[in-house]
């Protein structure tokens, strides 16, 4: 027998080998439950979450580390015959099982009480994820912080204190995760746009000094749209939120309503962007000007484009000295 203990509780497990066709994975592990329960509310199938594990870079890479080692170095937790702790290794066995049935048939484990609690359960991975390695995405860890929050009511000062982190970064994970529930956005590659929004204390503020804009929600249209090409570019959006006057609102709701591209709507209310985006205009404009050819064929050919020249050329001389 070794005894552990989970947040102050001692629990006690027995090591043993069991056979890899008699465990099943545990669908609220959040590897499997992001890789699956995102996409629809029902529970699935043990086929159906291992046809999704196997196909993971993890799951490969594990396969690969395990045969090389000739086995598990770590053991996986079991209760009631259902993997708690170590899903992914047993994906991988479950592969190694296909190709030696004699050699991959059973796999080393740590039996934990049938009688443990989900409550406990959900603590012991937190305590290997969150507050040890850390193997799980930022998606996958907000994930689990917000399904122990809905199944142990704890609270979340309590949840974070529990897996060392500080409470107002646990409360971001769980708001960033809950606003891409809300939007029905179960794409993984979306979590850094959705949390550098939420992180900005300036967007924030806007979207409550100002409900009437729906600035939140229609941000995240924008993210689903891919209007929003890089999460950093939420610190720019930042910028029209930190300026507490007409002309930024304007210009934010000139962006909101793609009036307005982000890089326009940020040159007018800061300086240090307008004269960024002057200089970005000018180099391009200096550029195009030594292809001779073609801008002589333009001039020569294009109405339009000769009156435009003629007045940047009347209001250049108006403001540069001779």
């Amino acid at each position: 027998m070794k005894s552990i203990d989970i947040n102050g509780v001692e629990i006690q497990v027995r090591e043993k080998e069991l056979k890899v066709n008699d465990l099943d994975f545990w669908a609220e592990n959040p590897r499997v439950y992001s890789a699956l329960r995102m996409e629809t509310d029902e529970t699935p199938s043990q086929e159906a979450i291992f046809e999704k594990m196997k196909s993971l870079d993890n799951v490969k890479a594990l396969r690969w580390q395990i045969e090389k080692d000739g086995g598990l170095i770590e053991p996986i937790f079991v209760r009631n015959n259902v993997v708690i702790e170590g899903n992914s290794r047993l994906a991988a066995y479950r592969l190694l099982f296909k190709t030696d049935v004699e050699k991959w048939g059973k796999i080393k484990c740590y039996i934990l009480p049938d009688d443990l609690s989900d409550n406990l359960a959900f603590s012991l991975i937190g305590t290997f994820h969150i507050s040890g390695r850390a193997e799980w995405s930022p998606f996958e860890q907000a994930g689990f912080l917000y399904r122990h929050l809905q199944k142990s009511k704890k609270p979340i000062k309590e949840i974070a204190k529990d897996f060392g982190l500080k409470h107002k970064m646990a409360q971001l994970y769980v708001d960033t995760y809950e606003i891409m529930i809300a939007h029905d956005d179960n794409d993984q590659s979306h979590w850094s746009y959705y949390f550098e929004m939420l992180k900005n204390t300036n967007i924030i503020k806007m979207h409550e000094n100002h409900s009437e804009m729906n600035i939140i929600d229609r941000l995240c249209d924008k993210i689903q749209d891919g209007e929003i090409e890089k999460a950093t570019q939420f610190r720019e959006i930042g910028k029209l939120a930190a300026s507490n006057t007409k002309e930024a609102k304007d210009a934010m709701q000139a962006y909101l309503d793609n009036n307005e591209s982000l890089e326009m709507a940020v040159t007018k209310i800061s300086d240090e962007d307008k004269k960024k985006h002057a200089m970005k205009v000018a180099t391009s404009f200096n550029e195009q000007l030594r292809e001779k050819d073609f801008v002589a064929e333009l001039l020569a050919e294009d109405e339009d484009f000769n009156y435009l020249m003629r007045k940047i050329l009347t209001k250049l001389r108006r403001q540069i000295p001779d």
